[in-house]
């Protein structure tokens, strides 16, 4: 039989266990229920936790249903043997393949014995992923996975190099098979085994986490200076920039050819780009339809600033740096509050020497970035690193001297990369309330609508499931350690607005579900389930900082039973 255990983070209490049973009739009802069981609820699945595999094939099909509850690999035990899956899993991502072939076969299998009517390939061992079995199992348009029998472990490892060869824009996973199967007649394949991709986004709608939170309108900026060439660039016909950027449009099909084809293995020739409501969209690059600049951005790897700068320069040439185009002194200068991509060349005891170029001209400007404070930072929280090489995106704070000085630490840097992915906000049906960062770590970013009936949590995250409209944001602050292997990404939080100041802390706690709340002076006591006290303080206490210094209050976090009047009476001042 499967488990899944919850280590318990406080000294109360030890492991919750959570007993799966076998060949339920459905494997997701069968895992809510012992979820529920427990009394654990949907945000309980941010613990700590492991998953100690039983008989094959209930494990795997449970292993896909918990990890796409709790939204991460968790860690897998097979007779209390650790198996590392999301190394195997991060190590087959980056395996290299032959390149797409010209006719991609509509299905393949991977293990058990050869079916004879569809391309067969085995992963046993990691000397068997050669870039010919790697193309096959990435590019194929269904995969049947055969995982070696009576072997939990091996069909473990099985998995997660599957899943991460298939793993490219979007996660594709395999239909788990017995190898018996009839051959496919169409791509639909409901006889080929248990379709793990279609339980896997079956899932998702049960992560939904507690009661929404609450939407309060405020009044709308008038200076909106800092977001006026962005929302002019996105005005521009995204056709016309297309063109600019040397795309061209199939006359029958009325899409475009992607302007990053060029740049991207295996990346369709054929045009894939289609265009709607002045936004583009390619099928293999993008998960959602991009502004014009932020399609400039992508292209050309700058911020969605130096985008809209390049978008809206006369003559604008494609191809940059270019110090021939134009003089620089007749150049606009990037004005304070503008992300710009900067080249860090050299680390000095107290700052960081960098360059950066003017969009479209490629004149250098000489710039620098002051260190960032570590020395409050707590024992378990690492600092910002920026080393020599890096491109970073940092912020224009001021010119002194011809010489640029730029910060990675302010927290208007976080709100300007949530700002240059979210239409809304440059166009000002959303505010951008309040910020509370710790470089390089976290940041909490409050969002407030200007209109009614507006979800600005949802606006802010992107309308699907995948959080794009988040990732993307994700991708501008952490550029510089995107594709490190130590993965200590700073993590952005949406935080929707209240007036009333016991909601707007219940809301700044965030992940973590606030079950009561004591307030008294500045001095405040928040409760929250026993298991989520650990992410409820947070990594040094951070999240309880965080939502501190957005509510103004101090927070202290206890668990659910404590006496709260008692707890904020002991606090008076």
């Amino acid at each position: 039989m499967s488990r899944v255990v919850i280590t318990e983070p406080t000294a109360s209490a030890g492991p919750v266990t959570i007993e799966l049973p076998e060949d339920p009739a459905d494997h997701i009802a069968a895992f809510l229920e012992a979820w529920g069981a427990q009394g654990l609820s949907v945000a309980d699945r941010r613990s700590s936790m492991r998953f100690e595999a039983g008989p094959l094939p209930d494990a795997l099909i449970y292993y896909v249903v918990l990890s796409e509850f709790v939204n991460r690999w968790v860690d897998v035990t097979v007779n209390r043997v650790p198996v590392d899956f999301d190394r195997v899993y991060e190590e087959s991502r980056k395996l290299p393949d032959a390149e797409k072939p010209a006719e991609v076969p509509q299905w393949a299998q991977v293990g058990g014995d050869d079916p004879g009517h569809m391309p067969h390939v085995v992963v046993e061992t990691g000397e068997d992923l050669v870039p010919g079995t790697v193309s096959v199992i990435r590019y194929a348009y269904r995969l049947r996975m055969v995982p070696p029998p009576a072997r939990t472990k091996a069909a473990f490892v099985t998995f997660a190099r599957v899943a991460g060869i298939r793993r490219r824009r979007q996660r594709r996973l395999p239909f788990l098979s017995t190898g018996r199967e009839p051959e496919p007649l169409d791509k639909k394949g409901d006889d080929q085994g248990v379709d793990l991709e279609r339980l896997r986004l079956q899932v998702i709608p049960h992560r939904k986490d507690g009661p929404p939170q609450t939407d309060d309108v405020v009044p709308p900026r008038r200076d909106r200076r800092q977001y006026r060439k962005l929302s002019e660039a996105n005005a521009e016909p995204v056709t016309s920039v297309l063109t600019w950027l040397g795309c061209s449009q199939d006359e029958e099909s009325g899409e475009w050819t992607c302007p990053r084809a060029a740049r991207r293995p295996g990346h369709p020739q054929k045009p894939s780009v289609r265009v709607e409501r002045n936004r583009a969209r390619c099928r293999t690059c993008d998960a959602a339809p991009l502004t014009s600049a932020g399609l400039v951005a992508a292209t050309l790897d700058v911020t969605p600033d130096e985008a809209a700068a390049l978008i809206l320069e006369p003559g604008r040439p494609a191809i940059r740096p270019d110090p021939a185009y134009r003089q620089p002194e007749l150049v606009a200068p990037p004005q304070p509050g503008t992300l710009v991509t900067a080249y860090v060349s050299a680390g000095r005891p107290d700052r960081f020497d960098c360059v950066i170029y003017d969009a479209g001209v490629g004149h250098p400007r000489e710039a620098i970035i002051w260190r960032p404070d570590t020395a409050n930072l707590p024992a378990d929280v690492a600092p910002l690193e920026v080393r020599p090489g890096d491109v970073v995106t940092a912020l224009v704070m001021a010119a002194k001297g011809g010489t640029y000085e730029l910060s990675i630490d302010a927290p208007e840097l976080a709100a300007r990369a949530i700002a240059s992915q979210v239409p809304e906000i440059v166009e000002g049906a959303v505010e951008v309330v309040a910020v509370a960062r710790k470089p390089g770590s976290r940041a909490k970013v409050v969002v407030a609508p200007t209109v009614p009936n507006l979800n600005t949590v949802g606006v802010c995250l992107g309308k699907r499931d995948n959080h794009y409209r988040l990732q993307a944001a994700h991708r501008v602050l952490n550029r510089h350690r995107w594709d490190r292997s130590d993965r200590t990404w700073e993590r952005l939080e949406i935080i929707a607005f209240a007036a009333d100041r016991r909601t707007y802390l219940m809301n700044a706690m965030r992940p973590v579900i606030v079950s009561d709340v004591r307030i008294r002076g500045r001095q405040s006591v928040v409760a929250v389930s026993g298991l989520q006290y650990r992410g409820g303080v947070g990594r040094g206490g951070l999240n309880a900082e965080l939502a501190g210094r957005l509510t103004d209050l101090i927070v202290h976090v206890v668990s659910e039973g404590a006496d709260l009047d008692a707890e904020i009476q002991r606090r008076r001042p």
